[in-house]
């Protein structure tokens, strides 16, 4: 922490000026003839301590000095890229992959939207956009592929963040689900997978655990009792979550509370009145919010039935010192994790809605076992649906 930089121009407040923090983001060069001068792009960036920068992703947002991320042309300029408003990391590229517009000979699939491509005078790729390739590397260049990295792509090979620069259909390597992407219903889910047998990821990593258990998903019993999807969102209004927003004065002026956002007609199925309290029902918890209703939450048509869902910002939380606070969509979620990266499904589950505040203390835990005991939720719950085992038995691609 001694070591770190701090030496930034402050304000007349003494705050750290926000665009000396950009510009050392950016980086810059330490030796040679550039020495001081900020860096225009991360493939500008060093191993050998000739360059320093804060993250190699925003390398070029201060090329030249100017704050390119406070760019403001008017549509953003007359390129498609629209590249001349705001900025986009890295090297305000607009589209990732972007050779890929060019067929292998370098030349646009298509004049009318063409969008970079090889320029044989000038040997070099061109075009609307900062072309995500190699510069200078032909289309029918072959270097040797034991150089590695990207010296190793082809001039066909557009997809640099692969190995072989090619777009995968499959996982060859490093996948513990299997190397074709399916889709799988979330641990918890109302909704029949429409696409498979199998309702959720059978790679999935769940914890047994009396504080996380889960909801029957749909053709098991005890569905029913949390028959809608709860989903998670941010707010335009707050700057990330609840931990930095509740404390800011003028980001809790513009959200004031928390609340659920609700179809008319869920709310209408309900009782749910606007401005008025529900309580929302996991089987792990139940928080209160003021009711938001919104044609937003439009009812989906599933399997033949209409599926409601429930809108949580989860910016709010318990709080001492908040200037804002209340229950939390976070305390509704149940931890179970994608099978490689580990990240916990928070974007969704099962839930059921009422009218008014929830209770608190050992009411508000009653609630809950009730509702746990109603569906049958337990540790040992298996939430692998089988609805139709004859085709279920029909199915070469089932292995147990």
């Amino acid at each position: 922490m001694l070591d770190l930089t701090w030496d930034y121009r402050t304000d007349s407040r003494g705050d750290p000026d926000s665009e000396s923090v950009l510009a050392e983001i950016n980086g810059r060069y330490l030796a040679g003839p550039d020495a001081g001068q900020p860096l225009s792009s991360y493939t500008q960036m060093r191993a050998d301590g000739s360059t320093a920068g804060g993250c190699w992703i925003y390398a070029g947002v201060y090329a030249g000095g100017v704050n390119r991320a406070a760019s403001r042309v008017p549509h953003g300029g007359p390129s498609p890229s629209q590249s001349e408003w705001g900025w986009a990391w890295p090297a305000n590229r607009r589209i990732l992959y972007n050779r890929a517009s060019a067929d292998p000979d370098g030349n646009p699939w298509s004049e009318r939207k063409k969008y970079v491509w090889w320029d044989a005078e000038q040997g070099r790729w061109v075009g609307n956009d900062v072309p995500d390739f190699v510069a200078d590397r032909a289309p029918g260049s072959r270097p040797d592929p034991d150089l590695g990295g990207s010296a190793a792509l082809a001039g066909d090979d557009p997809f640099i963040m692969q190995a072989d620069g090619k777009g995968w259909l499959f996982a060859p390597k490093g996948m513990v689900d299997g190397p074709l992407p399916a889709h799988y219903e979330p641990q918890e889910s109302p909704v029949a997978n429409a696409l498979y047998p199998q309702q959720q990821s059978p790679a999935r990593i769940t914890f047994a655990r009396t504080d996380n258990l889960s909801a029957p998903s749909a053709g098991t019993p005890g569905a029913d009792v949390y028959p809608y999807v709860f989903t998670t969102y941010r707010l335009t209004e707050h700057h990330t979550a609840g931990g930095m927003s509740r404390w800011l004065p003028y980001l809790s002026e513009l959200q004031p509370e928390m609340f659920c956002e609700v179809s008319p007609e869920l709310a209408a199925e309900r009782g749910l009145e606007n401005y008025g309290w529900a309580t929302i029902i996991s089987p792990r918890a139940a928080i209160e919010a003021k009711v938001l209703v919104t044609e937003r939450m439009t009812p989906l048509v599933i399997g033949g039935r209409i599926v409601h869902q429930v809108g949580l910002p989860y910016h709010w939380g318990v709080g001492t010192d908040a200037i804002v606070s209340g229950d939390a969509a976070n305390d509704l979620l149940g931890v179970t994790l994608d099978p490689n990266v580990q990240i916990q499904e928070s974007k969704a589950g099962s839930c059921d809605i009422r009218v008014g505040r929830r209770p608190t203390g050992a009411e508000l835990l009653r609630l809950i076992a009730g509702y746990q005991a109603r569906s049958g939720a337990t540790i040992e719950t298996d939430n692998v649906r089988i609805t139709d085992p004859a085709r279920e038995l029909a199915d070469p691609k089932r292995e147990d």
